[in-house]
């Protein structure tokens, strides 16, 4: 039978007759995830946006809503309000560097796949889609029009997606330099956005009020801001984030007695189960709040235990504080199970996320298995 693999390893062979190839020691050497990425893709995505000065939530009972409410846990048993589970993952590799004269291009392969699970009232979770690409990353400006098209035919007859690493379409900041080395991990992790775009579209139309998604990350990539806007209603989609940047400012209240609060200050003193005030951002398009879903006597700092929450607002007006609240309240009953000790992020996980996650990454091929294959000569 043949397998991505195979037709990959087809690929390298031809190459290998066509250029000059410094292959990777071992064949093919993994790419480590940076550990702040998730952080800095949080402020690319921002637009440079760091002082947040407009509530997002409207309470008719109130004037102004406070910054913080008190969230308490609903569970299933009281309303089972999140059904579907999204999460993205990956695994790529740097093979070697391809030589052509006085240029080159690193030759990366990866694996992109997302998940999204769905719950029974049981609380049994199985999966609802499920799907997993694979690519080859290169860049088209470095090698000649006729080896990149020769790259381009091979890749689609193996059934792998040609990524060109030159391609300008990662937000700028995620990134920490331009070597295409270093663009090859932003380039992946574009294209698993793009598929968990493609997996939200996939889940949106069984989605209702009583039914929502619960997505791993920020909304604000356009592929999932462009599916939840338009229209009056909010779309029962959030997304869920265990890393975010550090460096945004709060504003709350105007004039004279506003105050100004540092992320820092904003959730050393949001306590469990309550969150903050939702606020404005990208334009109006989102609504976000933070939610302590753990007491910070149990963890090493302030900032653990809490998650950031995004809600896509359609026609760009403040979102009801009820229906924020009613949210919040179904995350912090979801804090239980958590697989403390099998992830660091253990203190702000969701567990049927964890759950997504890991679906995926079972079926992500493994270092060995790609090391042994994948062989130029």
């Amino acid at each position: 039978m043949t397998t991505p693999l195979s037709g990959l390893r087809a690929i390298l062979r031809k190459l290998k007759d066509e250029v000059e190839v410094l292959p990777a020691v071992g064949g093919a050497a993994e790419d480590l995830e940076e550990p702040d990425i998730e952080e800095r893709e949080d402020a690319a995505l921002s637009g440079g946006e760091r002082v947040f000065d407009t509530i997002f939530e409207r309470d008719p009972s109130v004037a102004r809503p406070p910054l913080y409410r008190h969230v308490p846990p609903i569970g299933r048993s009281q309303q089972h309000l999140f059904r579907y589970f999204l999460d993205g993952s990956f695994r790529s590799y740097f093979l070697g560097t391809l030589i052509e004269h006085e240029r080159h291009t690193p030759l990366h392969y990866a694996q992109v796949g997302a998940c999204a699970l769905w719950r029974e009232k049981d609380g049994t979770v199985r999966r609802q889609f499920l799907e997993v690409r694979h690519l080859i990353l290169a860049g088209k400006g470095r090698l000649a029009k006729e080896t990149w098209d020769n790259l381009q035919s091979m890749a689609q007859t193996a059934g792998i997606t040609l990524v060109d690493l030159t391609e300008d379409n990662i937000p700028n900041g995620v990134m920490s330099d331009l070597d295409l080395r270093s663009q090859a991990k932003g380039q992946v992790r574009q294209s698993m956005h793009a598929l968990e775009g493609e997996t939200i579209k996939a889940v949106l139309p069984q989605t209702k009020e009583d039914c929502w998604l619960i997505t791993d990350g920020s909304l604000a990539f356009s592929q999932s801001t462009a599916l939840l806007t338009g229209g009056e209603q909010v779309k029962p989609v959030i997304g869920v984030a265990k890393n975010f940047r550090k460096d945004p400012q709060f504003v709350y209240g105007r004039g004279p007695a506003a105050q100004r609060y540092s992320i820092f200050q904003l959730l050393s003193n949001l306590q469990v189960e309550h969150r903050t005030v939702a606020y404005s951002a990208h334009s109006g398009n989102i609504a976000f709040w933070y939610v302590r879903l753990r007491e910070q006597k149990n963890l090493d700092y302030p900032m653990m235990g809490v998650v950031k929450v995004e809600m896509v607002s359609p026609d760009r007006s403040p979102v009801p504080s009820e229906l924020v609240d009613l949210v919040s309240r179904a995350l912090v009953a979801e804090r239980c199970v958590t697989p403390h000790g099998a992830d660091r992020r253990w203190h702000a996980h969701l567990y049927p996320i964890f759950l997504a996650e890991r679906a995926v990454k079972e079926n992500l091929l493994g270092f060995d298995v790609v090391q042994q294959y994948l062989k130029w000569r």
